[in-house]
């Protein structure tokens, strides 16, 4: 690998997500093929001596590491190697260059911490291949961002395992509602034939509550499943957004301030009011505690077109929803708060059942929000950024939704 292939057009080059295409390599220089590969490759190519520092880069390597172009020949490699690992990166590049007679595969090892110009620590793929320049040894390092394979897998995991957390949810909750039907009924066939005096009068007025209570939680671990009944009737979203922030004024404190952005048109979503009024609830009260009594609070709602490459996009964000949701009109209900915020660890796990970050917290509110959603084969957006608030964005299809 010589620095003359930075001239050299590559034999095959990438354009986004379409098919490779030829270029023609003019015949004076068809024999440095080789290095139009490297230079049109999709994967970053480190050319690394004995000192340490680099001594080539392909294009590809620069925007992996986000150096500007031609700047990276002569840095340490050592800067795109996170602090912490950099004693244990040279040992082993000292190892390799004492020992590699082959190269070294991306197969041969996991995914490992790089970091780019900008500080900004990443997932890499690397191959090694021993090489010779000018008589002396050199290591071509082949390096591959995993950032964007490795997040799909992840959310892969976490959507199977979600999955089964839903199946199971659905086949106790059935149990239960026949347990408790049993409970209740004979709670209420009890408290209508003992007098008024009676002492069974009081516990048998407990146990109808508890049931009652335990009935609720039953609908939450429904609505958490997307299993629960939903019925399908047109539904303001502006009007339900003003009933229900009526409803909880009282329960937000005097230091939260509320303000209102509706649309001035329709929002008219097909669904379940109980279950919509049910979000919005939820969204208002964790953004009440969020702000522990003093903030502001902004509820808003709209009508928004969602394409696909919105829902292309939304995966690459904290999003649920967004692959099995079709192309077409939507109507919005966004919570935005001024909280404390999340970061980026706590993002990943709100809509998982039993998962919480309160106290005396079930850990049930958002994952019922996020069955509520998926029974409507709606989508949550959620942004959020520790000491600067939290907006959740819920989009639900709209009565004339159109592909």
């Amino acid at each position: 690998m010589t620095d003359g292939y930075r001239n050299v057009s590559s034999c095959f080059a990438m354009d986004g997500d379409a098919m490779p295409h030829l270029v023609v390599v003019p015949r004076s220089e068809r024999g440095s093929w080789r290095e139009a590969v490297v230079t049109g490759s999709p994967d970053g190519v480190l050319l690394v001596g004995r000192d340490g520092r680099v001594a080539d880069a392909n294009p590809a390597a620069e925007r992996i590491f986000r150096v500007p172009a031609g700047t990276m020949a002569g840095r340490p490699v050592q800067e795109f190697v996170p602090a912490r690992l950099r004693d244990e990166h040279a040992r082993n590049i000292t190892e390799f260059f004492a020992t590699a007679v082959s190269a070294r595969g991306m197969a041969d090892r996991g995914a490992v911490p790089a970091v780019r110009a900008d500080g900004e620590e990443f997932m890499a793929e690397i191959a090694l291949i021993p090489v010779t320049v000018d008589g002396a040894g050199a290591v071509a390092c082949i390096v591959r961002d995993a950032t964007e394979r490795l997040e799909m897998e992840a959310a892969l995991v976490r959507a199977e395992k979600l999955e089964s957390l839903r199946v199971l949810s659905a086949g106790l909750a059935h149990d239960f509602n026949n347990i408790l039907a049993t409970i209740l009924g004979n709670a209420e066939l009890g408290l209508q034939v003992t007098g008024e005096e009676s002492p069974a009068r009081l516990a048998l007025h407990d146990i109808r509550e508890a049931g009652r209570r335990a009935a609720e939680m039953v609908q939450q671990m429904l609505r958490f499943a997307g299993r629960g009944e939903v019925a399908r009737e047109p539904v303001e979203l502006t009007l339900l957004a003003g009933e229900t922030l009526q409803l909880l004024r009282s329960a937000l404190g005097p230091g939260v301030r509320v303000q209102t952005d509706f649309s001035r048109e329709p929002v008219v979503v097909v669904g379940d009011a109980v279950g919509i009024r049910q979000v919005l609830m939820n969204l208002v009260i964790n953004a009440g505690e969020a702000m522990s009594g003093s903030g502001t609070l902004t509820v808003r709602t709209g009508l928004q077109a969602v394409t696909t490459r919105y829902l292309r996009n939304c995966q690459r964000s904290t999003c649920h929803g967004c692959a099995a949701a079709v192309p077409g009109q939507f109507g919005f209900i966004e919570v935005a708060d001024t909280g404390v915020g999340m970061d980026a660890a706590t993002r990943e796990r709100i809509f998982d059942p039993y998962f919480s970050t309160k106290f005396a917290g079930r850990g049930l509110g958002l994952a019922a929000v996020a069955g509520v959603v998926a029974a409507h084969r709606g989508i949550i957006r959620v942004t959020s950024r520790p000491g600067r608030g939290t907006t959740f964005r819920v989009l639900l299809p709209a009565e004339a939704a159109t592909v």
